[in-house]
């Protein structure tokens, strides 16, 4: 049931005016099990865009007691957060950039799904218990984010599922995957961690099949 309310809130962003470069859905599902698992309150969207994984969270979360806030300054992308998210909108702090956040917040979980020459600002505004999602690949943030946290571990979750035909990507190509950063790992989050290896190293070894079966929805 909540992996089809997470496609029913998702699927509007699918056919939604911009879509180019929404973050995928196995990037949306990997998300709400983070914020599920670790409870997480505070979040920070660096790059909100089209608004797909704020608009997703916000309307799976309606009695979750997220602060949600986001860094977005392009006019367009701003016009259509306001027209995509509905009333879920004015739940969204939104900043132009991350030098604009005043540094007394502090953030359970800071998703990167964009570009910001301020990112190395997030050291203050992370919570102590931290995590860090990258969308999709993302090298350059991912070495900066190595160097301003170099006692983190890191794991790169990748689907098994291919692009729906809804979505606007290539049906042949494989759904994004994220890469999911515990800066100061506790026992609960080595667990989590250890699991996702695990699901990832299979994943590698069977590229293509879930367990002998192979996904498109």
């Amino acid at each position: 049931m909540k992996k089809q309310k997470l496609r029913q809130a998702y699927r509007k962003f699918d056919h939604a005016e911009g879509n180019q470069h929404i973050a995928s859905e196995f990037a949306v599902e990997k998300l709400m099990e983070l914020i599920t698992w670790f409870k997480t309150k505070n979040i920070l969207e660096v790059g909100l865009g089209i608004g797909s994984i704020s608009g997703t969270i916000l309307e799976l979360q309606k009695d979750g007691g997220q602060y949600y806030a986001g860094t977005e300054d392009n006019p367009y992308c701003l016009e259509a957060l306001n027209r995509n998210l509905g009333t879920n909108y004015e739940k969204v702090d939104i900043y132009g950039g991350i030098g604009e956040i005043p540094d007394y917040y502090k953030f359970d979980l800071i998703i990167i799904d964009g570009k910001d020459q301020n990112l190395s600002q997030i050291q203050s505004l992370l919570s102590s218990k931290g995590i860090i999602v990258i969308e999709g690949d993302r090298m350059p943030q991912q070495i900066l984010l190595d160097e301003l946290f170099p006692h983190n571990i890191m794991v790169h979750s990748i689907s098994l599922k291919k692009n729906s035909a809804r979505s606007p990507f290539p049906t042949d190509e494989w759904q994004g995957g994220v890469k999911i950063l515990f800066i100061n790992p506790t026992l609960k989050q080595k667990i989590w961690w250890f699991k996702e290896k695990i699901f990832t190293k299979l994943k590698y070894q069977y590229p293509g099949r879930h367990f002998g079966q192979t996904i498109t929805e």
